[in-house]
C-alpha cells in the first residue's frame, strides 16, 4: 500500500492510581511527553488552568514516528523496547493500572495493514491495550493552521 500518503503517532500511555510518574520514567528510561501526579491540579496542554485535580497519575511518551511508512513493523520495535520492562509494567495492571499504545493514523484514503498476530500477542504478553484511531489527511491539514 506505498501508494497511499500516510504517517503516524504513537504514544505510549500510563495511568496509575498512586504511581510518582518519575518512578515510570525511570524504570523505562523514557523522558514522558507530559505527565502529572494524583492531586496535581489540571491544566490543558498549554498550561491553562482548569477545574480539578488529577484523579490518578499520568505519564506519557511519544515515539519518534518520522519515515515510518508500516505500522506494524514499527509496533514490533515499540514492543522490542518494552518487553525488558514486562515485569514493571505487568505489575502496574495488576495495581489497577492501565497501560495503552495509542496509534493515530492520517491517511490520504483506504488504510489497510494486518497486524500479525504475534506482535498482539506480545502487546498481551506486557499488559499494553492497542488503540487505532484513523484521521484523513485533510483533518491533519486543517489542525496545522
Amino acid at each position: 500500500m506505498e501508494h497511499i500518503e500516510r504517517s503516524f503517532a504513537v504514544t505510549l500511555h500510563i495511568n496509575h492510581p498512586s504511581i510518582d510518574p518519575e518512578v515510570i520514567s525511570r524504570e523505562l528510561s523514557l523522558q514522558p511527553r507530559s505527565s502529572h501526579r494524583v492531586g496535581q491540579a489540571k491544566v490543558t496542554p498549554r498550561g491553562t488552568p482548569l477545574k480539578g485535580v488529577h484523579e490518578c497519575a499520568g505519564w506519557s511518551f511519544a515515539f519518534d514516528t518520522s519515515g515510518i511508512t508500516d505500522l506494524s513493523e514499527f509496533l514490533a520495535i515499540v514492543v522490542e523496547r518494552l518487553e525488558p520492562h514486562a515485569s514493571f509494567l505487568m505489575n502496574l495492571v495488576r495495581e489497577e493500572g492501565r497501560i495503552e499504545l495509542f496509534c493515530g493514523i492520517f491517511a490520504d484514503g483506504n488504510w489497510d495493514e494486518c497486524f500479525p498476530r504475534q506482535i498482539l500477542r506480545r502487546l498481551a504478553d506486557l499488559s499494553v491495550d492497542l488503540r487505532l484511531d484513523v484521521y484523513p489527511n485533510k483533518t491533519r491539514k486543517k489542525a496545522k493552521r
